[in-house]
């Protein structure tokens, strides 16, 4: 027997989700189909409200519901230091530590040439100009310390070094694993790398 039509269209559309395999985008169909209507009445008006006004902030690429997000316009914030990490999942869990007071650049993605990422396909053109303009004094990475986080982190320190030869260049250090994903690592392991970041 077959579902009707809805739950296997609703449930294809999960599967399509980062980490949702077959058996959880059934389960998340059904259960909105049936027992969670009013769940899935919120959960419509919630995407209408997310499609509709969530972006890419146009200066870091951070998620903003502005042009220009709250961290970018902070005039508090050390412009000397610009944290590059590789999504706004990253960012947030880096600045809940308090421990980084700069600017950050997202770039949305890591180089993964067998997924057909190209550095093209990245927020990664206006590095340099932003460097430019602020008057950056250190680069700080803040990658995971994975094959894509590393293709990415050599490739930019190349292209960032061409044109500011003697700017200082960082990487996040002691505590974070190899493999590891910086969106689940704990607080303190962040701050501990942030005070231990060596040159790249």
């Amino acid at each position: 027997m077959a579902f009707p039509k809805e739950i296997e269209n609703l449930s294809e559309l999960f599967s399509y989700l980062p980490s949702v395999g077959p058996k959880l985008s059934g389960r998340l169909s059904l259960y909105l189909g049936i027992n969670g209507k009013e769940l899935a009445k919120k959960l419509s008006n919630a995407l209408i409200d997310v499609v509709n006004n969530v972006r890419t902030c146009r200066v870091c690429g951070n998620i903003s519901n502005a042009e220009v997000c709250d961290i970018c316009l902070d005039d508090n914030r050390d412009k000397t230091t610009l944290l590059i990490v590789e999504d706004p999942l990253d960012l947030i869990n880096i600045e809940s530590t308090k421990e980084y007071r700069g600017l950050y650049h997202v770039l949305n993605g890591l180089i993964s040439p067998m997924n057909g990422i190209g550095p093209e396909e990245l927020n990664i053109p206006t590095i340099v100009k932003r460097i430019k303009e602020l008057n950056v004094l250190e680069i700080i990475f803040a990658l995971n310390p994975n094959m894509e986080g590393e293709s990415t982190t050599f490739y930019l320190k190349q292209e960032i070094e061409k044109e500011f030869p003697d700017i200082k260049i960082t990487r996040l250090a002691k505590g974070i694993p190899v493999g590891g994903d910086i969106e689940f690592v704990s607080n303190q392991t962040i701050i501990d790398s942030m005070r231990s970041r060596i040159s790249v």
